[in-house]
């Protein structure tokens, strides 16, 4: 039976040092391991200060997992744990199927931004077996097992954003969610789930119960923010792709350190005075550790200045609004690696202070030293119940229209349409905005697509549809005309004339379900109201009369020239008291037909 280090006296500097085995215990090394090189040489003679500073860590240790309820294993459970933790980390097939698997639920619940999808497929996630592997790697500075490990996530993180994009792309849903906005930009909040995961993971690999349970926490960390990855490549968003990729390597980070940290404070990881230092093996760790490592301290960077500036800006937008009965009920804030940081905040005031935003802005310019943009809402409340009543309304309002950093940037779109708009209004769902320019002159139905490309460019997140000013009908050409063959030009089609996709454009920003198909012949005619219907737009046909038809032709057609073929969409309907003037012609043509047969009876 082995003894309890604990129960030995402190160690002397000659003496064998508590928690390394000696003859008999453990699990032998191959000797030309422990001899390999100048650097471990230089370890076996270490001094004896550095001897004794290793006694004093160690005793330390033990009382410090001891008062966590940390237990501590003898090394032979040691050495176990450690092959366990390497199998259960390698990559197999069965690894592969379950990432693609618990990527694609991931994917779908992000999409229908359903929390209870996404937490139930990381029930099938395999990732916490090489993550706990990588991390007992870092802890036994173990080059060779962080570096097998690494190769294990980095495929299953591969396999995640594939089936992400793939995902994506496949379904007619693409909207932003709150599901997936919330994996762009990694908060304090997502930064202490990864590091409580990985302390619950690493305690429960070293007391072998639990392991599914946190394997959901930690797959919940982790996979979600690989299938945003996908999704932000599928909709060829890259500062959604950016964010969450930042999102991810600070919880594996996190995560790994954490699992790291238990191992060595159980003494489930291997002894340092056995471990291997050669040049090759050393640049293997500070590799590994630098890249874990940098990520987190980007994101620790971050989270500090996001910090810094919500104390400024509170401070400063109470100062702002007069100090005496102001209370700050919302403050969020963003950071951006191209722009200015923004802050939104929402404040419960007994009066309204004109350009409060302007003058918090100025002061937090005097702070920090640089420019932060304030989005400020104000609610007056004169006494505390209505104060409380605005703060109960502002946060249902703030869970159902989503977080403050959902606001579309309306100034930019305005900027970007570069046109006087008569009204913007939004689609949070869809997040989609809506907008109405006034009838430029000159500006053409093609003119008003190109500027919502532009505006649609010109911001991240949203989409922007502009509805052009309405027209009464819309010549379409259907098909070029053609020319003689005696050399002169072919006739041109009228000068109003639109393709087929773009009079489909017009139409779906109209919000059109219904219109009117007329002057051209029905072959021609169907066709179009065949593209019409695949919109969802049904068309009625109003074939011409043969004369009619004729008579459309242009008098100075050439003989073997074919003129081009046109047709007019009506976008009004009848009014109701045309549909009533109609029926009452019609009944009164009718009622004269039927007189008309009787006399001549």
């Amino acid at each position: 039976m082995n003894q309890n280090p604990t129960d030995a006296g402190p160690a002397m500097p000659d003496a064998r040092l508590p928690g390394q085995p000696g003859p008999g215990e453990g699990r032998p090394f191959p000797q030309h391991e422990e001899d390999k090189g100048r650097l471990n040489e230089m370890w076996r003679n270490r001094p004896q200060w550095v001897r004794r500073g290793e006694a004093v860590f160690h005793l330390m240790r033990i009382k410090f997992a001891r008062a966590i309820l940390l237990p501590q294993l003898t090394p032979d459970l040691a050495f176990d744990l450690r092959q366990t933790v390497r199998k259960e980390g390698q990559l197999t097939r069965g690894y592969i199927l379950m990432c693609a698997l618990a990527a694609g639920i991931a994917t779908l619940g992000l999409l229908q931004s359903s929390t209870a999808v996404v937490i139930g497929a990381m029930l099938v996630s395999p990732l916490m077996s090489p993550i706990a592997a990588m991390g007992f790697g870092f802890a036994s500075l173990d080059g060779h097992r962080i570096r097998d490990a690494i190769k294990v996530v980095a495929i299953g993180a591969g396999i995640g954003i594939l089936t992400g994009m793939l995902l994506t792309w496949l379904s007619p849903i693409r909207n932003a969610t709150p599901e997936i906005l919330a994996r762009t930009e990694p908060n304090l909040l997502d930064l202490a789930v990864a590091l409580f995961s990985g302390i619950a993971g690493g305690y429960s690999t070293v007391i072998g119960k639990g392991g599914t349970a946190i394997g959901v926490a930690i797959a919940t960390a982790l996979m979600p923010p690989l299938t945003v990855i996908g999704y932000g490549i599928g909709v060829f968003q890259p500062m959604f792709a950016m964010g969450a990729l930042l999102l991810f390597l600070t919880n594996l980070a996190a995560i790994t350190f954490a699992f790291a940290v238990i191992a060595r404070l159980s003494g489930a990881a291997r002894p340092l005075g056995r471990v291997e230092l050669t040049p090759r093996y050393i640049a293997i760790l500070i590799a590994a550790f630098l890249a874990l490592a940098t990520p987190l301290s980007m994101t620790l960077m971050k989270l500090s200045n996001e910090a810094r500036i919500r104390t400024a800006a509170r401070s400063a937008i109470v100062e702002a609004c007069g100090n005496q009965g102001v209370t700050v009920a919302q403050l969020d804030v963003k950071t951006s690696v191209f722009g200015a940081p923004t802050v939104d905040a929402l404040v419960i005031a007994r009066n309204y202070t004109t350009n409060a935003a302007e003058q918090a802005e100025g002061l937090i310019r005097q702070t920090l030293g640089e420019n932060v943009e304030i989005n400020l809402q104000q609610v007056l409340a004169a006494d505390v119940q209505a104060q409380t009543r605005a703060m109960v309304d502002a946060a249902m309002e703030r869970t159902a229209a989503g977080i403050a950093a959902d606001v579309p940037p309306f100034q930019t779109i305005r900027q970007a349409i570069g046109l006087p708009t008569r009204s913007l209004w939004t689609d949070r769902a869809q997040r989609m905005v809506y907008a109405e320019p006034v009838p430029a002159p000159g500006w053409t139905l093609a003119d008003y697509r190109a500027v919502e490309q532009q505006a649609t460019k010109a911001v991240s997140g949203w989409t922007v549809r502009l509805v052009p000013p309405p027209q009464p009908n819309l010549t379409v050409l259907l098909r070029q005309g053609t020319a003689a063959g005696d050399g002169q030009d072919a006739p041109k089609p009228p000068e109003n004339a639109i393709s087929t996709d773009l009079a489909v454009w017009t139409l779906t920003r109209w919000g059109m379900s219904k219109v009117s198909l007329s002057g051209a012949d029905e072959p021609a005619l169907t066709i179009l109201s065949k593209q019409l219907s695949d919109a969802g737009i049904a068309a009625h046909i109003i074939a011409p009369p043969t004369e009619t038809e004729a008579s459309m032709r242009p008098k100075t057609q050439t003989a073997g020239a074919e003129p081009p073929v046109v047709a007019t969409i009506g976008i009004y309907a009848q009014s109701p008291s045309q549909e009533a003037a109609a029926k009452a012609a019609a009944e009164k043509a009718a009622a004269e037909k039927a007189e008309t047969a009787a006399q001549a009876e």
